[in-house]
């Protein structure tokens, strides 16, 4: 539950806390309830970690080179505090490798339609009559050849995700592993 600050009703509250004869309430007292009172909500600072030295020992750990307890102790954590910083650090790659599927996805749709296009545009070549055949053939040999470079820009676009996502992977296995 969140306190929000309010200097009238904490004085309010303080003078009749001050007033009640049956309280017995002294002035150090006083103080200490209207500083907790004013510091509720706030929290505790977060723990300031070296991020080098942390990857290096989370690496080291990773690889099987120490165990958890001395990376802790390295580094000086607490159980829970170490491995929460290990999930919010590498959480990032999980992300990444998602989107990266998610894209992935895309282009293989995109190439589907580009691929049902040019078969689509084959046909109709083939249906035309021969008084149009010739220009339409040309114009068609034209948009298939465009449409080729579209295809071959979507299949090195793919490659290049495809060999994004392997790093990445192999970047998130090594991590892992180390």
């Amino acid at each position: 539950m969140m306190y929000i600050y309010d200097p009238e009703k904490l004085n309010e509250l303080l003078e009749t806390v001050k007033d009640d004869d049956s309280i017995t309430i002294t002035g150090r007292q006083l103080r200490e309830l209207a500083d907790t009172i004013r510091r509720k909500g706030k929290g505790r600072k977060p723990i300031a970690l070296d991020d080098d030295l942390f990857d290096r020992v989370v690496r080291r750990w990773q690889s099987g080179e120490i165990t958890a307890r001395a990376a802790m102790q390295e580094l000086d954590l607490k159980p829970n505090t170490f491995y929460r910083r290990v999930k919010e650090r590498y959480e990032d790659m999980d992300e990444l490798r998602k989107e990266l599927k998610k894209v992935a996805k895309e282009e293989k749709r995109e190439l589907k339609e580009l691929k049902k296009q040019v078969k689509a545009e084959a046909r109709e070549v083939k249906e035309a009559g021969k008084d149009k055949a010739e220009d339409t053939i040309s114009a068609h040999k034209m948009e298939k050849s465009i449409c080729k470079e579209k295809i071959a820009a979507k299949i090195d676009h793919r490659k290049e995700v495809d060999e994004l996502r392997k790093t990445v992977e192999a970047e998130v296995e090594a991590i892992k592993a180390n």
